[in-house]
């Protein structure tokens, strides 16, 4: 009786000495697995970062060239300036009321070229013809040097009451805009589309694997006020526009 307790008490002992080394080998386990996941995804993580923070930096940089890019799109140089120097009442002018201004065309910095030219109009709005010559957003948003820009030569101007046939006529058309730098004038490209340019307009397809996105006439006009300015400005990507100078 006192052999089968004392064997049946060593039993349980042994299966309680099993039991808590399964126990500490499931904890054991345990502590390796979650040590080796948390430095595992410490390690993931941390390349993340690497990998993140390098990826911002390149969008960043992608951003500050999108921003360049859109301002060369964006930007407008001065090509001309119009004084109004007199309007007085003419009965017979159509409108009984003529005026007179002066004309002024601009170099790339601003600079006037020349005192400029005075015309007389009926009455006070003014139109201004030019030839314009606009190039691919891709050449404009890389600020290429020949075709970074719209190119644009003043044909004419006229008032409401002339016929635009009868305007007065501002730079020759076929030759070489008096207003840009010597590096254009030295391009053979742009003296070739300047004295092919309605050959060129009509067949688009001649010059767009150079570049040229379209080819045509604009004629923005405006009220003029006596003793007032008024600025024309030409935008990189095209469009002539004209304002008051405040």
């Amino acid at each position: 009786m006192g052999g089968r307790f004392f064997f049946a008490e060593k039993m349980d002992r042994v299966r309680s000495g099993i039991a808590m080394a399964k126990i500490s080998a499931i904890i054991g386990l345990g502590f390796l697995v979650g040590a080796g996941t948390y430095f595992g995804l410490t390690k993931v993580f941390s390349g993340n970062t690497a990998v993140l923070e390098s990826r911002i930096s390149e969008l960043e940089k992608e951003l500050q060239t999108r921003d360049l890019q859109l301002g060369f799109l964006r930007a407008r140089t001065r090509v001309a300036r119009v004084d109004v120097l007199e309007q007085s009442e003419n009965p017979d002018a159509p409108s009984g009321l003529t005026t007179r201004l002066r004309f002024v065309e601009l170099n790339p910095d601003g600079l006037a070229l020349g005192a400029g030219t005075e015309y007389e109009i009926a009455g006070d709005i003014a139109y201004f013809e030019a030839l314009i010559i606009k190039f691919d957003d891709a050449f404009v948003a890389s600020n290429d040097l020949l075709k970074g820009s719209s190119l644009l030569l003043f044909r004419r101007i006229f008032g409401e009451y002339q016929a635009p046939s009868d305007g007065f006529p501002l730079d020759p058309v076929g030759q070489y805009p008096p207003s840009y730098s010597p590096e254009h004038k030295d391009s053979s490209f742009h003296r070739d589309l300047w004295a092919r340019f309605w050959e060129y307009a009509l067949n688009p397809s001649v010059v767009r694997e150079s570049g040229v996105r379209a080819m045509h006439g604009e004629a923005p006009f405006i009220k003029l006020e006596p003793n007032r300015s008024f600025e024309l400005e030409l935008r990189s990507s095209g469009g002539l526009t004209i304002r008051p100078v405040d």
